[in-house]
């Protein structure tokens, strides 16, 4: 068994090509528009959902564009393996996008919140 997708929701169109397009650096590979009876079917949501693909080797996630609200505390998320973590702070500080440190002892994680609040756990990749 091998991981296919993700799907996320995103409040906006425009925060998910800024997030998952420019500053992750995914490609933008498809857009869906969901219907409504097949959105009924599936997610108990009677209206068109648009969904946006973004990809790279390895990684396909899917942004359902919709209003919906992550419950408090929101403990959902993704990890994705990084290059540099100097590079990604310092990127994430340019973009906006929400950096958080957690520490405990000498274990340190790293998470990034995209601008409709889904977390994504960074980790390097071993130099």
């Amino acid at each position: 068994m091998e991981l296919n997708h993700i799907g996320i929701t995103n409040k906006s169109e425009d925060h998910a090509l800024k997030f998952y397009r420019d500053f992750l650096g995914l490609e933008k590979t498809r857009e869906i528009l969901l219907p409504p009876e097949l959105s009924k079917q599936l997610f108990s949501l009677s209206r068109e959902i648009k969904v946006l693909v973004f990809e790279k080797p390895g990684i396909k996630i899917e942004v359902f564009i919709s209003d919906f609200k992550h419950a408090y505390p929101n403990f959902t998320h993704f990890g994705m393996m990084i290059e540099s973590f100097s590079d990604i702070a310092e990127k994430a500080r340019r973009f906006g996008a929400e950096l958080i440190k957690g520490k405990h002892k000498d274990k340190t994680v790293y998470f990034l919140k995209d601008f409709s609040g889904n977390l994504i756990e960074i980790k390097q990749k071993s130099q």
